[in-house]
Order: C-alpha cells, then sequence, then structure tokens
C-alpha cells in the first residue's frame, strides 16, 4: 500500500526575509517545480540530485514544517502524529537540555505513556547502538544520536521515516551498516532519504528520484542509466565520478522504463539551498 503520493508539488519562499506573501511573484524563488512521486511500505527511496536543488525542502514538507505552494500530498498512516519520524542531516539536540537517552526514549509513544525500560534497551540493541541507557543525550555523537532517533522510530511504531544525509561523516562501513539497518525498518515502513553518497544510494535503496528543483526521473533504481544522471547534475557529476564507484553499478542490461522518463530543462546551482539559509536564520532568531 501507498504510504505517501506526492502530486505536482511546487514551492517557493522570498528572496527578502520577512516579505508580504501578497508581492508580486517574480520576488519569490522557485524551489521545487511540479514533483511528482510515492513510495510505499518496504521501499526505500533515494533522492538524488546536486547541492541546492531542493532535496532537504523537500524533506522538512514531507515532514510537515514547510508547507508547499501549490500540488498535494497524500499520507496513508495509521497515525500521523505518531507515523512520520524526520531525522535531518545536522544535528540538533538542545546540548544544554539534560535529558537521558532512556528518558528520550521512554516518551517516545503518547504523551504521558511511558515505555517500558526493556523495550527501550532493545530498541537500542536493534539499531546496534551499544550506550548506558543513563547516558545524556548531549554526549552522543552527530552518528550516535541519528541511531537514537531510529530506535525511537522503531518504539513509536513510525510508517515513514525521513533521513537527510544519514552516512554523512561516516566511513564505508559505518554507511552500510547504517543502511542495511534501515533494510529492515523498511519491513515495516516506506524509507526516503536524501544522500550525496550516489553508489551507495545505489546499492540500499529500490527506488529513485533524480531531483534538480524540478522533476527529473522517478523508477526502480534497474532503470537508471547514465544519461539521467547526467541530465540532473550537469557538470557536477563528472566531478562525483572522481569519487564514486558507479560505473560498475550502473553497467548492467536496463529494460525500457514503464514510467516517469520525461526529463525537464533546468538550471544547475551549486549553492547551498535557500531554504536551508532562510530557515537556519529564523531558528536563530
Amino acid at each position: 500500500m501507498t504510504t505517501v503520493q506526492v502530486r505536482e508539488l511546487s514551492f517557493s519562499y522570498p528572496k527578502a526575509a520577512f516579505q508580504k506573501a501578497d508581492q508580486e511573484s517574480e520576488n519569490f524563488q522557485l524551489i521545487l517545480d511540479r514533483i511528482t512521486f510515492e513510495v510505499s511500505k518496504g521501499e526505500i527511496l533515494g533522492i538524488l540530485g546536486p547541492n541546492g536543488g531542493g532535496k532537504s525542502t523537500l524533506l522538512k514538507i514531507l515532514a510537515g514544517l514547510l508547507k508547499p505552494t501549490s500540488g498535494s500530498l497524500t499520507y496513508h498512516l495509521e497515525d500521523k502524529n505518531r507515523g512520520i519520524i524526520y531525522i535531518p542531516q545536522k544535528d540538533q539536540r538542545n546540548l544544554s537540555y539534560p535529558i537521558t537517552i532512556l528518558e528520550f526514549l521512554e516518551s517516545a509513544r503518547l504523551p504521558g505513556s511511558k515505555i517500558p525500560r526493556s523495550e527501550c534497551i532493545h530498541a537500542l540493541e536493534r539499531v546496534e547502538l551499544k550506550r548506558p541507557v543513563n547516558q545524556p543525550m548531549s554526549g552522543l555523537s552527530g552518528g550516535e544520536f541519528q541511531r537514537v532517533l531510529l530506535a525511537k522510530a522503531f518504539l513509536q511504531k513510525s510508517q515513514l521515516i525521513l533521513m537527510d544525509e544519514p552516512t554523512k561523516g561516516l566511513d564505508g562501513i559505518g554507511q552500510d551498516k547504517l543502511l542495511e539497518l534501515l533494510g529492515e525498518f523498511k519491513k515495516n515502513a516506506a524509507v526516503i532519504l536524501v544522500d550525496h553518497n550516489i553508489a551507495q544510494v545505489l546499492k540500499h535503496c529500490d527506488r529513485l528520484l533524480c531531483l534538480n528543483k524540478s522533476f527529473h526521473w522517478h523508477d526502480h533504481k534497474s532503470q537508471l542509466k547514465k544519461n539521467i544522471l547526467e541530465d540532473t547534475y550537469h557538470c557536477e557529476f563528472e566531478h562525483l565520478l572522481i569519487h564514486e564507484n558507479t560505473d560498475d553499478i550502473l553497467n548492467h542490461d536496463h529494460h525500457k522504463c514503464s514510467h516517469h522518463d520525461d526529463i525537464h530543462e533546468h538550471k544547475n546551482k551549486h549553492e547551498q539551498d535557500p531554504v536551508d539559509q532562510d530557515t537556519k536564520r529564523a531558528d536563530q532568531e
């Protein structure tokens, strides 16, 4: 069953901070242009594209942190409040807040409902985090913090897991272990992840969405061809090939794509997603 359907989704934001929403449309910058895709339970959808292509913005929209300018989002979840967990790229812990791992996990379900310690320990074992449950959350590394959030997803039985660059800062072995762990989670959930490591995404994801502000391609990874990645990344793809072992992964027999093979014109941007900067500025105020 489809977990989330996205249809013709677009997003823009004011070029100037605190700009009024009723001003001329040219004062708004288009970040996402008519994006359409879906993902179901039992699948990992990998989102690929260059910096500034709107990938992180799309995850924030799916998580409910931003509202789309147009288009539709349809969720098929038992409980939207507990059904979605968003694991951001940056460590967003309040390091001054003295909460332990156990206290954090005990409150993973309904307010006022405390999860048994044994279940919390089992969840940590499942994500392979070997830390005392009474340790403060502030003492965790970024990667360990992500694993605690995954343990929380397991405890609250999340049906949609959103991850923004989960393998950033990990070596090859660490990347494999984390993505293999997500493969276990997809048995009971749909997983959507953004990652710049093309080889790892091709290895572990079931379906792919190639995104550079506009929709480029969405299908099973076996249908991906080099020309699609080149069209998505432009000149940036040549630099990625130096660091990524994508040739062997892409050198397989392809069947003709059955759908979603339209290629849209676009302009390549190499700066950070402006929405991230805008959101960061708002958070600091």
